[in-house]
């Protein structure tokens, strides 16, 4: 196994972890949460650049090195739900999963047809800005909650942040769906029957 995947690896692991410091609702743990956080994005970045660095992406890298972004968001987003200092709309995050479902239903469909495709650029962008918003709620939340006094401007920046989420995710998604429809038109018809 490669170092890039083993990094990849150690940001997946970190996501159950990050989670569920944040789903104890104990503010101490949520400052925990936001180092394990910053950890994941800093490995997030170094195991891509290693990849790139030594020729070592694999179909493995591609597809595990996104899956492992999404859970970190997807589970930060739902644990922040369930948190009252913040205001992240649940509905808000119920289309992100959504978003996220389709797409993984798609590139899964892909697979079958024997193609392997990673995130395209649109959603790299998108992911990235998913968790620059996750890690600037987590640093509201680790602050507001530990003692520092925030204005309220910035305490109420978690909820146009997790629409902006929102916004990015489904423009990304669209893209992609557009460019997949070829393949699905191709997919939902039933393959040519072979003549006696």
């Amino acid at each position: 196994m490669t170092l890039a995947n083993k990094l990849t690896l150690a940001r997946l692991a970190m996501a159950p972890l990050a989670f569920a410091l944040l789903w104890s609702q104990r503010p101490p743990l949520y400052i925990l949460a936001l180092v394990l956080y910053l950890l994941a994005i800093v490995t997030d970045w170094f195991d891509g650049y290693i990849a790139r660095k030594t020729g070592s992406v694999s179909p493995f890298g591609a597809i595990a090195d996104p899956m492992a972004d999404k859970v970190l968001v997807i589970g930060a987003l739902i644990a922040f739900i369930r948190i009252p200092e913040i205001d992240v709309p649940n509905w808000a995050v119920f289309l992100i999963i959504a978003r996220e479902l389709l797409i993984g239903a798609l590139r899964a469909l892909s697979g079958v047809l024997g193609k392997v495709h990673g995130a395209d650029r649109a959603g790299k962008w998108s992911m990235g800005v998913q968790s620059v918003c996750v890690l600037l709620t987590l640093a509201i939340l680790a602050g507001g909650t530990n003692g520092l006094e925030l204005p309220a401007w910035i305490l109420a920046l978690p909820h146009p942040m997790t629409l902006l989420c929102l916004a990015v995710s489904w423009a990304s998604g669209a893209l992609y769906i557009h460019r997949a429809a070829p393949m699905l038109q191709k997919a939902w018809n039933p393959p040519p029957k072979p003549r006696p």
